[in-house]
């Protein structure tokens, strides 16, 4: 189906239409701080369910994506291997960036014992967290 999608400079959808849009409508949205797309897809463009490429010219669903760990509990000096993580996800330590994947491999060593919160990001759109519990070496 086709729809008619305003969204922010966020890429974020404001709202969406399948429903005749006019070029007054348009001016007027473009005069709110909207953008305009006009995609094919086959549900409707929600703001919890899709959401605007970079380039601005289609419209995405957001999926989800679940990392695996190879372990959530090391011990001081072990290696911690994710892996199901998409190119470009930002990885945070404790809310701090720590950069962005290139692969979908993440190997991290852990050097202290404590307990640390790990957060990927894809987008700005989809988040997955994860607690870590590094206990001394036994």
């Amino acid at each position: 189906m086709s729809y008619h999608v305003f969204y922010n400079s966020n890429k974020e959808i404001a709202w969406s239409t399948n429903a005749d849009v006019s070029d007054q409508i348009k001016t007027e949205q473009a005069d709110a701080g909207f953008s305009y797309v006009h995609t094919d897809l086959v549900d409707l463009p929600t703001p919890d369910s899709h959401y605007v490429n970079d380039a601005g010219d289609t419209v995405l669903a957001k999926t989800a994506f679940t990392p695996t760990f190879s372990t959530v509990r090391p011990d001081v000096d072990d290696v911690i291997n994710v892996t199901g993580l998409p190119a470009g996800t930002k990885v945070y330590l404790d809310d701090v960036l720590q950069g962005a994947m290139s692969d979908t491999t993440l190997t991290l060593t852990t050097q202290e014992p404590g307990s640390y919160r790990i957060k990927f990001e894809k987008l700005d759109k989809l988040t997955y967290w994860q607690k870590i519990v590094t206990e001394k070496q036994s």
